[in-house]
């Protein structure tokens, strides 16, 4: 019997044991064999691997394991089943009773016992999810310095130029990564510039590709772009793991960023998934478009955003009856989110029949300079399409009463942007009003919950990018939704790598979006919830995938051009959810 199978855990490919026990090892690309030569000889693995976090079962160990393995002794008597596991470290997660100190338990846990880890949090989704995400992890990121408790993925700095290769053939499983996720750090969430602190957003990110649409964590890497910070907070704080230098920009920067993208795929392969997160919105346009048919690339702030408020819009029209042309939006902001969601509601509508000034017609921009307009002298080329000819004004409470918005949406992180009178008049102008407050973390919201409920007599449709429990109101039980993007990228992930596809075109995520507009039930709805519940992410992930990576490969996106039955993708993607963890 192998050390591994003992242990009931595979190695995957590009996994190591020291030369001094390969003698006695049989070596398969998948699994490192050891041949006793009885079933009761002792197996001299070094302690190190025994207990590093990859192999740890903890007191899970059996007494038979730990006599064999040559550990008995150095742990107490009791051997613990999988569910007292669970319930220990359940218990120690609550006994926290802050989320930051929670997301500290957490980060120990997984340094220690990746498997454990990993099963408590696909298990415990909707207790979890808020920690190693939004919003706990934007707080986490902002004294990353003091939560720091080791390797979590790579840092390369901008006097790495050159070198970026070797850095990157320094990561100890790099013969099994498939995916990476990297951040700058410039725009953490609603938070801004946090540096190399943002290395918290990756991980976390990479976390859910593993809890949520089960890939393997030997397969993903975290990434951190340390090009300096303009946070001068940071530069002073003795704790800040990062530069202290400003930020590089300018064709330097670009020609980093190049420099960094020619060398991933140069270390880990042509069809390496690269997720872009939090950079600057200005950037993170200007790199999707450069990468977006180079790379099998995307950036989640735009594009998975963007899957999952088109979701959301799709799901009111399901209510409202009233088809999506027909309604009056105004986007609240112009970041990347906002961006983001508009360029893909104009695809939707365009696929309908509809010009492209048709499309925008209906769909207005405010931003810190008030509503975009075609006097105004600077406008994005994306934004172009949406500028009006009328008034400028910089009050969103007066584009409200002079357009009469059927749906509001905010990417501003300005808390209470969305004042009662705001809420009012959408109320009195439409039975059923939309209103996403989609900024991050809770308290950057442009309105709470109850505010929402409550401003408009209980007829707004609700849902925010962090959680808000359910409102009781004049006796009717409220739901708000919540539009996270765990319910996108990692089934847009898991299918994308599964069906080892070249690159990650835009209709992969208009058909996530209606693919996540059909999974609440009707009575869910009239709940006034549009989005799935967060524990029904793995769900949500599996049911995407599927549609997703079909798409790939009847579109000749993929090189698995052999595999199109439905019925044999769906189970090839339930296998490959279920190896991980």
């Amino acid at each position: 019997m192998s050390f591994f199978r003992l242990l009931n855990f595979g190695i995957t490919r590009g996994s190591s044991i020291s030369k001094t026990h390969q003698s006695n090892c049989e070596c398969s690309p998948n699994l490192i064999k050891i041949r006793p030569s009885s079933s009761h000889d002792t197996i001299r693995v070094p302690i190190e691997v025994v207990f590093s976090d990859k192999c740890n079962k903890a007191l899970a160990f059996t007494l038979e394991e730990r006599q064999r393995l040559c550990i008995h002794g150095l742990m107490p008597a009791c051997v613990r089943t999988y569910d007292e596991q669970m319930l220990a470290i359940e218990s120690n997660f609550h006994s926290f009773e802050s989320n930051v100190g929670r997301y500290r338990y957490l980060r120990a846990l997984r340094q220690g016992y990746e498997r454990l880890y990993f099963q408590f949090v696909s298990k415990n989704v909707h207790a979890v999810l808020p920690i190693i995400y939004t919003p706990t992890v934007g707080l986490a990121c902002t004294v990353y310095g003091m939560l720091y408790r080791g390797m979590t993925g790579i840092h390369i700095t901008k006097h790495d130029r050159g070198h970026m290769k070797q850095i990157l053939s320094n990561w100890p499983m790099r013969r099994s990564v498939k995916a990476i996720c990297v951040t700058d750090g410039q725009r953490i969430l609603g938070l801004g510039d946090l540096g190399a602190n943002g290395m918290g957003i990756a991980v976390g990110k990479m976390e859910l590709y593993t809890a949520l649409a089960g890939i393997p964590p030997s397969m993903l890497l975290p990434i951190c772009l340390d090009v300096g910070t303009n946070n001068k907070s940071l530069h002073e704080d003795p704790l800040y793991i990062g530069l202290r230098d400003e930020r590089l920009k300018g064709d330097e920067y670009v020609c980093f960023v190049d420099e960094f993208m020619e060398a991933v795929v140069s270390t880990f392969g042509d069809q390496t998934l690269i997720h872009f997160e939090d950079f600057a919105t200005p950037n993170a346009f200007m790199f999707l478009n450069r990468y977006q048919h180079c790379y099998c690339h995307f950036n989640d702030d735009i594009q998975g955003t963007a899957a999952v408020g088109l979701g959301g819009l799709l799901g009111i029209q399901r209510i409202t009856k009233k088809p999506l042309e027909e309604h009056v939006i105004v986007f609240a902001g112009a970041g990347s989110a906002a961006m983001g969601i508009a360029y893909l509601l104009k695809m939707e509508l365009m696929s309908r029949g509809l010009s492209e000034a048709d499309a925008a017609k209906n769909i207005y921009f405010y931003d810190q300079d008030g509503v975009l307009t075609t006097a105004r002298k600077s406008i994005p080329d994306i934004l172009c399409v949406f500028a009006k000819n009328m008034k400028e004004t910089k009050s969103l409470e007066t584009l409200v009463e002079q357009v009469k918005p059927s749906i509001i949406m905010g990417a501003t992180s300005a808390p209470g942007l969305f004042t009662e009178k705001i809420i009012r008049t959408m109320a009195a102008s439409h039975e059923r009003p939309g209103i996403f407050a989609f900024s991050n973390p809770t308290i950057k919201s442009e309105c709470t919950a109850e505010q929402a409920y409550k401003f408009s007599d209980g007829k707004a449709i609700y849902s925010a990018g962090s959680p808000f429990p359910p409102v009781e109101f004049n006796g009717k039980r409220l739901t708000p939704g919540q539009a996270n993007n765990c319910f996108a990228f990692p089934a847009l992930v898991l299918a994308t790598m599964t069906v080892l596809a070249t690159r990650m075109p835009d209709e992969i995520f208009l058909l996530a979006a209606h693919e996540l507009a059909e999974f609440p039930t009707n009575e869910e709805m009239q709940s006034g919830r549009i989005y799935p519940l967060v524990k029904q992410a793995n769900e949500v992930a599996y049911k995407i995938g599927v549609k997703v990576a079909k798409y790939l490969i009847e579109n000749g996106e993929s090189l698995h051009l052999h595999i199109c039955a439905y019925y044999y993708l769906s189970n090839w993607l339930i296998k490959v959810m279920l190896s991980a963890i």
